[in-house]
């Protein structure tokens, strides 16, 4: 019998997911971080440190010292990362300054022709080097690339960038030349209208309100404000929350029906054996009915119990009869509102023993009673795989948050 158990217990996946998963998780770690991050603290048998390059950081290692004395001695050594000498650092100058018209013109078709924002890098990746701009009108266009104030005529402006690897600096000076951008008939004149306006507005600053231009070239014009309802999403979340109180209450539903039906299963196997131990003590199938139904109210008055979906219909069944319904209607009704196959099947037999005077009654009752203790024992193990099931997710939160608790220090160890 014990060995049976055993073999059952073994059969259940869901007990073993979670474990299994979390030892293959920390292994698949373990193994990509092994075999990919930088050893720390390594030095070649011939003491040789290999520094990070070109605009890297500063490492620490930890040592240990043999041969000085008796005993090992451990040490810190901060190891710089390497940098250009004089001569190359010029060279990697030059080299970054000759492609800077392609890095830096965006959507502009040369640098003597800018219409549009320039793209001023502040540092050049892979080499260490990080540039610093300026520009002599940075009211048109500032040290970013951004242009500002729109020109009317061509207009020619230095821009000058210092490079520097932090050790070795030099100072370069690129010519380009802001055109006015090309603009329609109708994008000139728009233009020109407000312009006019700014200058209204700043001679007229020490006036209590703006006076707005009535002509311009010509033409009368009239002024008006957008139109705007900032309101108007209101209405639209009170749709959307409409909507999501409807799924909501959907959804309530279902979910209380799913329960109903589960507590009328649970149920129906105490029913069905209290049902055939009053048959079996002689009463009739109604005295039986009214009795279960009397100590379902006595228990609910002493220990103030929820109210139980199966009784209940029991006791709406008792009412039925109270008011002169037949007996056998009273039966079928009460499986029709449990709508459960076993609920059927025992209101159907109910209803043939009132008809027909079914014999043997007591041992139809005791196979069914049978059935449904089983029935109950399936239920019970399926609703303990779907909590099973349920408490899988948090679980699985829990490694994601384990593994980004180990991954991010030692992705940051690695640089």
């Amino acid at each position: 019998m014990e060995r049976k158990n055993r073999q059952v217990k073994l059969k259940e996946p869901g007990k073993w997911v979670a474990p299994a998963l979390c030892i293959a998780g920390s292994l698949a770690l373990y193994l990509v971080l092994t075999f990919t991050a930088k050893p720390l603290g390594s030095v070649s048998p011939d003491g040789v440190i290999v520094r990070e390059p070109y605009g890297g950081k500063e490492e620490q290692y930890e040592l240990f010292v043999e041969g000085l004395e008796a005993e090992e001695i451990p040490i810190v050594v901060a190891v710089e990362p390497r940098v250009y000498t004089e001569k190359e650092a010029e060279t990697v100058f030059y080299s970054i300054m000759d492609g800077m018209e392609e890095r830096i013109r965006g959507n502009n078709p040369s640098l003597l022709e800018v219409t549009s924002d320039l793209e001023l890098p502040t540092a050049i990746a892979g080499t260490g080097v990080r540039l610093r701009w300026h520009s002599s009108e940075p009211d048109y266009i500032n040290a970013s690339g951004m242009l500002g104030k729109a020109v009317e005529t061509p207009m020619d402006v230095l821009l000058a960038v210092q490079c520097s690897d932090g050790m070795h600096k030099a100072e370069f000076e690129m010519q380009i030349r802001l055109v006015p951008p090309d603009r329609t008939e109708q994008e000139a004149r728009a233009e020109g209208l407000k312009k006019e306006i700014t200058g209204r507005e700043a001679a007229q600053r020490t006036e209590e309100s703006l006076t707005l231009p009535l002509e311009y070239e010509g033409k009368t014009l009239r002024y008006r404000t957008r139109e705007s309802n900032p309101y108007s999403a209101i209405l639209l979340l009170g749709v959307v929350l409409a909507l999501l109180l409807a799924a909501r209450e959907q959804s309530g539903k279902k979910e209380k029906e799913k329960q109903r039906e589960q507590e009328l299963l649970l149920d129906y196997a105490e029913l069905v054996s209290k049902l055939m131990v009053l048959i079996g003590a002689g009463m009739t199938i109604r005295n039986a009915w009214e009795r279960m139904v009397r100590d379902y109210e006595e228990n609910q008055r002493r220990r103030k119990q929820k109210p139980r979906a199966a009784y209940e219909e029991m006791k709406l069944a008792c009412f039925q009869m109270d008011n002169k319904t037949p007996e056998g209607t009273v039966y079928r009704e009460f499986g029709r509102r449990c709508r459960l196959q076993p609920y059927l099947k025992l209101s159907s037999l109910l209803e043939q023993n009132r008809r027909t005077g079914t014999k043997n009654l007591r041992a139809i009752l005791q196979t069914e009673m049978e059935d449904a203790f089983e029935l109950r024992k399936n239920l019970a193990r399926r609703m303990g795989e779907e909590a099973g099931t349920k408490l899988l997710l948090p679980l699985f939160l829990l490694l994601g948050i384990v593994m980004v608790m180990i991954m991010v220090p030692a992705m940051m160890t690695m640089g």
